[in-house]
């Protein structure tokens, strides 16, 4: 070989010691990359395989345990998510506390009792008017008996009003003697919420459990780690 480089130009021999090389160069560069990817393989080859959480919510149930050995589509957890209402859907009443209630009732019935009293009132000073009318006749009788009659509407009117307001405040006065929380209209109304399951993605064992009842997780949380084909 030396001979044969001797032999030639300086110029031949620069250009033949290039070429070599850089056939030396391709080649090592094609080991590289056959090596490269062997590695590859046998990473892929371990089946190290995450589960993770399908959305956000609370754990509820952990259904596998480390060590086991699951088939793919498998349940492993099952996380509650809490549902918005639907725009627009009417959503349920608030229980009224029971005391602002009766109070607004005393106050109703308040109400009440002036406006009957006010119209007994005038009812009366009508029967005044035209008494000593009728007396002189310069009004007829049927005139006198007739605000007579208003007038003792109005008087029934005003006690009915008044029976109506001591029983306000007697429900007012019953309603301040119950113990706060505790009344018969409260109910409590438990937001709705929705079952989602994270699920084996392939067929292996269990080799790390990382959620817990109780928890609360976030969508694409690492749930649990499988080994595939074990």
């Amino acid at each position: 070989m030396k001979s044969k480089l001797a032999a030639l130009s300086p110029f031949a021999r620069m250009f033949k010691l290039t070429l070599y090389a850089f056939t030396l160069a391709a080649f090592a560069g094609v080991s590289v990359a056959c090596g490269s990817s062997g590695s590859k393989d046998s990473t892929s080859a371990s089946g190290i395989i995450i589960v993770n959480a399908p959305a956000a919510g609370e754990v509820r149930r952990v259904l596998v345990r480390e060590g086991m050995s699951v088939n793919e589509g498998t349940p492993m957890i099952e996380i509650a998510v809490r549902t918005e209402a639907q725009a627009g859907a009417s959503r349920p009443p608030q229980a009224e506390d029971p005391v602002a209630r009766a109070g607004r009732n005393v106050g109703t019935a308040q109400a009440k009792i002036e406006a009957a009293r006010a119209e007994a009132v005038r009812a009366e000073v009508e029967v005044q008017r035209l008494t000593p009318l009728v007396a002189t006749g310069a009004a007829p009788q049927a005139q006198l008996d007739g605000a007579r009659a208003e007038y003792e509407r109005a008087q029934r009117r005003l006690q009915e009003a008044q029976d109506a307001a001591e029983d306000a405040r007697s429900g007012l006065v019953a309603a301040r003697r119950q113990p706060s929380g505790n009344s018969p209209n409260a109910t409590t109304v438990a937001p709705p919420e929705q079952i989602v399951t994270a699920q084996a993605t392939s067929t292996g064992t269990v080799s790390v459990v990382s959620a817990r009842v109780g928890d609360r997780v976030t969508a694409g949380q690492p749930l649990a780690t499988l080994r595939a084909g074990q």
